[in-house]
């Protein structure tokens, strides 16, 4: 009961931003367009019982009143029918930047590498017209029990008996939530299989893996693989829905037998003369508008569950974010203006969540001197990006501490100790707006007094040279082919256009290169780092900021300081590049190997 309430809250949240006003006059067009359909009926009996009497006066006035009853409840149709959509239209705006906000806004990425997660935003993303259709939904509903309001009453002055007849929903109403609920619950289950299927189509038709599928001739392979998983979804949705149609059925048996008993009850009353045929007329069309609005009510109360069930998913999306907001501390202490003695790692242990999962990073004693290059080195799945996950705090350590100098570093705010951080990474972000403004989002602050990089054309200037990107377009061209005349850039050209995105920040003290020139030649990443190594000199006179390498080229590695070899999970080896070569262990063996393949 407490989550239901919790998501009607939040229900309410969303018709308030998305228009109080644009709710009630939605809400209040439907009422008005239901009640003036049912009355209508009303007319039309007493214009057949005035024709019955040959009372002209009744039908003339029942005949002007059915005109202006039929015309209002056109204009109502109408302007209800666009108040709703509208309504549908502002609540999708909302539900759109509460996802990106709930992604966006927690201070880690535990959630976009969690299958739970994956899974919840997958049926959001599949169901999310039933979330921003809740409130039109609910305008309708209130409209129909307005307009089953009107009709008891008009039934009810023929005989109190034909109240019953609404009545005989009610085992349609609870075999139709059965049936939804069975359906619903084969759709949850089958929910992982649904994402392969739509990671299988993404395979298929990207430019990305086009060239991989005809190469290794994968066409007929992914097809098959997306047929046969297609398959066990929809077969599995089927039985469901087979299952559902025969309940719905049964649900509908009491009602249909009423309603053949209530007109033959108005027909046999008509026949002794203690019903006129305006109620026998009545009676007909009020009957199966019944049918018609229990059709109605049982479609909704369906959409309903359905709403109400992806608004908990929601719901728990926003609270989740909420929650992972709430822990991060209130009461910071401020990031040092410069490192003096460095960053310490002691005893750091850490596992991504969920059961049964071993460690990635198992006791690890660092030490990253201020003013220091520092490479990462060891084969794939030896931790060395989730080190650097650690370091951005995108994850907490499992066990042990991170200090800076001497300060544990969970005490200071999460997005203070970013804007202190820079750096590029092999999976980048295209962020497909002007140039300017693609490499400018590096540095919105202005700190140190200057204005925001995207207003400062020298600055991204000198930031693009340093990543040795010379690009054939200017600062205010459009980056990204789907757009009118937008530039389509090659991956290395994106990839350095991240990367002087990333040499933006000056008073950094941690720059972060993880693999950040995967996709660039060795020619090109030989430049690349010798820019960084220009800019972690003047980084560290200015802000005594460590610079962490990981990379699998040993060319580049050995220009750093100190090299720190990791192999599953662990610290084997640690030094110069002169000493590790020297001592002949896994260092060595690798550098080895990479030499030979380029002779």
């Amino acid at each position: 009961m407490a989550d239901t309430w919790r998501s009607l809250r939040l229900l309410a949240s969303m018709g308030r931003r998305a228009g109080t006003a644009q709710v009630i006059s939605a809400i209040g067009a439907a009422v008005v367009a239901s009640v003036t359909g049912v009355l209508a009926s009303l007319w039309l009996k007493l214009i057949l019982d005035g024709v019955a009497r040959q009372d002209s006066g009744l039908v003339t006035v029942a005949a002007a009143v059915l005109g202006a009853t039929v015309t209002l409840q056109m204009a109502a149709s109408s302007f209800s029918a666009l108040r709703l959509s509208e309504l549908h239209m502002a609540c999708g705006k909302v539900l759109v930047c509460d996802l990106m906000e709930a992604g966006a806004t927690p201070p880690g990425i535990e959630h976009h590498e969690r299958p739970d997660y994956a899974d919840r935003i997958a049926l959001l993303k599949r169901d999310t017209n039933y979330l921003s259709g809740f409130l039109p939904v609910i305008g309708e509903a209130v409209g129909l029990v307005a307009r089953v309001g009107v009709t008891g009453i008009l039934l009810a002055r023929v005989h109190p008996a034909l109240l019953l007849l609404p009545a005989l929903s009610v085992p349609s109403f609870y075999a139709g939530g059965r049936a939804e609920r069975a359906v619903n619950a084969a759709k949850e289950a089958t929910a992982e299989q649904d994402r392969l299927n739509e990671h299988l189509f993404t395979l298929a038709t990207a430019p990305s893996s086009a060239k991989e599928l005809r190469i290794f001739g994968l066409g007929d392979e992914l097809v098959a693989r997306q047929r046969s998983s297609w398959r066990a979804v929809s077969t599995a949705v089927a039985r469901a829905q087979f299952r559902a149609g025969l309940l719905r059925t049964a649900g509908w048996l009491p009602f249909a037998a009423g309603y053949l008993g209530a007109v033959g009850y108005a027909l046999g009353h008509a026949g002794r003369g203690d019903a006129t045929p305006g109620d026998v007329l009545l009676v007909m069309v009020l009957a199966g508008q019944v049918n018609g609005q229990v059709a109605q009510l049982l479609n909704l109360a369906n959409r309903s569950a359905a709403g109400m069930r992806v608004l908990g998913r929601y719901r728990w999306l926003l609270e989740y974010a909420a929650d992972r907001v709430a822990a991060v501390r209130d009461d910071p202490v401020p990031v040092p203006d410069r490192l003096r003695h460095g960053i310490e790692l002691t005893d750091v242990s850490f596992r991504y969540p969920g059961e049964g999962r071993p460690n990635v990073l198992t006791d690890i004693d660092l030490h990253l001197p201020a003013g220091s290059t520092v490479a990462i080195v060891g084969e794939n799945g030896a931790g060395k990006t989730s080190l650097v996950k650690l370091l951005c705090r995108f994850y907490e350590p499992t066990a042990g501490t991170i200090e800076v100098d001497g300060i544990d570093l969970r005490r200071f705010g999460v997005d203070d100790w970013r804007r202190r951080l820079s750096g590029g990474f092999q999976d980048f972000a295209r962020i497909e707006l002007l140039l300017r403004q693609s490499v400018g989002l590096g540095d919105l602050s202005g700190m140190g007094g200057r204005r925001p990089a995207i207003e400062d054309s020298q600055r991204l200037e000198a930031a693009l040279a340093q990543a040795a990107a010379r690009l054939p377009v200017g600062l205010d061209t459009q980056l990204g082919a789907q757009w009118p005349a937008g530039a389509d850039l090659s991956q290395g050209q994106w990839q350095k256009v991240a990367l002087a995105r990333g040499l933006l920040r000056q008073e950094s003290l941690l720059l972060l290169l993880d693999e950040p020139t995967s996709g660039l030649d060795p020619a090109a990443e030989h430049s690349v780092f010798e820019a960084f190594a220009e800019a972690a000199t003047g980084a560290a006179r200015r802000s005594g900021a460590v610079v962490l390498l990981v990379s699998h080229r040993f060319s580049t590695v050995r220009m750093a300081d100190h090299i720190v070899v990791l192999d599953n999970g662990r610290i084997v080896e640690q030094g110069t590049h002169d000493e590790l070569m020297a001592t002949g262990g896994l260092y060595a063996e690798l550098y080895g190997i990479q030499a030979r393949a380029y002779r």
